[in-house]
């Protein structure tokens, strides 16, 4: 795995959560009352953020925002150093 693959792995997560919030019948319902407060979900890329790092920008109901970078800090064994 990549760091744009966890990134997009992580992103489609919570905004599946967020879709399950309030939907009883949905088995993640309990989980996804968890995220209650998060409005959006976005890369880096997709809010044009200048670097080449890869991670998410997470906005709040409340205004707030958070920013998560995904940092290689080893490579697997069988990956490239650049993968």
């Amino acid at each position: 795995m990549n760091a744009r693959e966890l990134q997009d792995l992580l992103r489609d997560l919570l905004e599946e959560l967020i879709l399950a919030r309030g939907d009883a019948d949905d088995p993640l319902a309990d989980l996804a009352e968890r995220t209650g407060g998060i409005r959006q979900i976005s890369t880096y890329d997709d809010v044009g953020m200048l670097t080449h790092d890869k991670g998410l920008v997470v906005e709040c109901d409340d205004g707030g925002e958070f920013q998560v970078t995904i940092v290689r800090s080893r490579c697997g064994e069988w990956e490239e150093a650049d993968a």
